[in-house]
C-alpha cells in the first residue's frame, strides 16, 4: 500500500505548489499497476488510498481559517468518486487500457456536476499545460487532454508495449503538434487585427482572512484607492486603459444602493475614459447576489449575475445538517444565483466575465467562450490566504485561455492577477498581496475552436468508447 500512497502524493505534486505536471502519468501509472488483478476488496482499499493521498494534500487550502473539519469532508467526498474505478478488474489488455482511461474521465465529469453542482478540481487534464499532449486541449478539451494522459500511462505499465507505445506517443505529439500549426493559422485569419488595452486592479485586503470585509466599504476604498493611483501615473497618461476591472467583492456593500459608494464611481468615471467592470455584492429582493457590473463611459450600467455558486461557500445545502457539523455555517447567509448569461462590449471589445469558480466548468466556460474576443474571470482569493488555492486557480484559467485559444484578464483581490495569452502563458503577472494597476495591450480574436463548438462531444465519444469495451464479437 505504501506505492498507493505515493502515487496519490504524485499525483497532487503535479498541481500548484509543486506543479510538476510529468508526475501525473508517473502516478497514474503506479496506481494502475496496483490495481491489476487485485480482488474487489483490495481495489476498494487501492482506490480509496489513492484518492485520499491525492486530495488530501490538492485540498489543504480547503482548512485555512476554517479549521480541519471542511477539508476531511470534502477530501472524503471527492475520494468517493475515485471507488467506482474498483467496480471492474482490470488487467494487461488493449481493452482495459482503455476502459480504465473511458471510466476515470467519466468519474471526473460527474464530480464536476454532483453534488450540488459538482466540484470539478483536481482534473487531470488542469495540470497538463506543459505536457507534449496539451495540443489537443482546442480540440477535445479537458476532457481530452485527460483521457489521453491516462490512456498512455496505463499502457506504460505493460513492458512489451512500451516501445509501441512511446513510438505512438510521439506519433500523436507530431499530429498534434501539426494541428496546431493549423489552429494558428486559423486564429490568425479570426483575428479582428485589433487591440485592448486593459488595466487590472489588485487592490488586496487589510487581513486576508474569512473576515476580510468586516469593516464597511473598506475593500471597496482600497480598490478606489489603487485606481486613482493609476489614473495619477505617467503610464496612465502615456497609454490610456480601455477597460479597466476590479476583482469579485471589490465592492463589499451594493454599489447600486449605497449612495457614497455609487458617488465615488460616478467620480472615477468623470476621471477615466473608459469603462470599469467591478465584483460586486448586491442586495437581491431575494437575498445578496454575487455580480460583476459594467459601467460603461456612457453613463449605461449592465450586470452578470454569478449563476454557478459555491456550495458551502455562498450558500448552504442540507443547512441542518451542516450547522450540526460545522457552526460556521450559520454565518454563511446563502446567496441567490443569478438565471441569465451576459454579454459585454468595451470599445472593441466583447466578453462574458466568469466570476470565481464558474472557471472549473466546463459548460460556463464554454458560454464564455462562443461570443467573446477575449476572456475575463474575477475572483477573491483573500479567504484562502497564502494557501496553494490561488495558484491552481490561475492554472486553470491558463488552461481555459489554450483550449479557447484567446487572450485571458484574470483579476484577484489578493492574487493571482494577470494576463495570459492564446497559448496558456502567463505575459505579466501581479505580485500576490501588493496593491497594484497591472496593464497590456491584448489581442482579440473571434476564432472558435473545436472544443468550443462541440462542447459534449469528448464526454459523448468517451463514452462510447467506455461502451465498446465490453462488446465481444461472437464466434463461428
Amino acid at each position: 500500500m505504501f506505492r498507493v500512497v505515493i502515487a496519490g502524493v504524485l499525483l497532487a505534486a503535479s498541481f500548484p505548489p509543486i506543479n510538476l505536471w510529468f508526475l501525473a502519468p508517473i502516478s497514474i501509472a503506479l496506481f494502475y499497476s496496483q490495481l491489476m488483478r487485485a480482488i474487489f476488496k483490495l481495489r476498494l482499499q487501492i482506490c480509496a488510498l489513492y484518492g485520499l493521498f491525492f486530495f488530501a494534500p490538492l485540498l489543504h487550502w480547503s482548512s485555512t481559517f476554517v479549521g480541519a473539519l471542511p477539508w476531511l469532508i470534502l477530501t472524503v467526498g471527492e475520494t468517493l468518486f475515485f471507488l467506482g474505478l474498483a467496480i471492474f478488474s482490470w488487467d494487461s489488455k488493449i481493452t482495459h487500457y482503455f476502459r480504465f482511461a473511458a471510466l476515470w474521465v467519466l468519474l471526473e465529469f460527474a464530480r464536476e456536476k454532483l453534488p450540488f453542482g459538482g466540484f470539478g478540481w483536481g482534473r487531470v487534464g488542469f495540470s497538463q499545460l506543459p505536457s507534449p499532449l496539451s495540443f489537443y486541449l482546442p480540440i477535445f478539451g479537458i476532457t481530452g487532454l485527460t483521457f489521453l494522459t491516462v490512456i498512455f500511462a496505463a499502457v506504460f505499465t505493460k513492458k512489451e508495449l512500451r516501445t509501441k507505445s512511446f513510438i505512438f506517443l510521439v506519433a500523436t505529439t507530431m499530429i498534434g503538434f501539426g494541428t496546431e500549426y493549423l489552429i494558428d493559422h486559423k486564429v490568425a485569419q479570426k483575428s479582428e487585427n485589433s487591440k485592448l488595452n486593459i488595466t487590472l486592479i489588485q487592490g488586496g485586503v487589510a487581513q486576508a482572512n474569512l473576515n476580510f470585509n468586516n469593516i464597511p466599504m473598506e475593500v471597496f476604498k482600497r480598490h478606489l484607492a489603487t485606481t486613482n493611483k493609476y489614473l495619477a501615473s505617467k503610464s496612465y497618461a502615456i497609454n490610456p486603459a480601455d477597460l479597466i476591472i476590479w476583482p469579485e467583492n471589490a465592492s463589499d456593500l451594493d454599489p447600486i444602493t449605497t449612495p457614497e459608494i455609487a458617488r465615488d464611481i460616478t467620480a472615477l468615471g468623470g476621471e477615466f475614459t473608459g469603462d470599469i467592470l467591478i465584483g460586486a455584492v448586491l442586495n437581491g429582493e431575494d437575498g445578496p447576489q454575487n455580480a460583476a457590473i459594467l459601467y460603461k463611459d456612457n453613463g449605461n450600467i449592465e450586470q452578470y449575475i454569478k449563476r454557478d455558486l459555491a456550495p458551502f461557500g455562498e450558500y448552504i445545502p442540507l443547512r441542518t445538517i451542516a450547522e450540526r457539523i460545522s457552526p460556521l455555517a450559520k454565518e454563511i447567509t446563502d446567496f441567490i444565483p443569478g438565471s441569465n448569461s451576459a454579454l459585454f462590449s468595451t470599445e472593441n471589445g466583447v466578453f462574458t466575465p466568469l466570476i470565481c469558480f464558474e472557471l472549473l466548468d466546463d459548460t460556463f466556460a464554454t458560454q464564455t467562450n462562443l461570443k467573446s474576443n477575449f476572456l475575463v474571470s474575477i475572483t477573491n482569493n483573500a479567504t484562502f490566504g497564502k494557501s496553494s488555492e490561488a495558484a491552481q486557480q490561475f492554472l486553470i484559467a491558463r488552461v481555459r485561455a489554450y483550449e479557447s485559444r484567446k487572450e485571458a484578464a484574470i483579476v484577484s483581490t489578493t492574487g493571482y492577477t494577470g494576463f495570459i495569452d492564446s497559448k496558456g502563458r502567463v505575459m505579466v503577472q501581479a505580485a500576490q498581496f501588493d496593491q497594484s494597476a497591472t496593464s497590456r495591450e491584448i489581442s482579440l480574436n473571434n476564432y472558435q475552436t473545436p472544443i468550443s463548438k462541440n462542447r459534449n462531444f469528448p464526454e459523448l465519444l468517451v463514452t462510447a468508447i467506455f461502451l465498446l469495451t465490453f462488446y465481444r464479437r461472437k464466434r463461428g
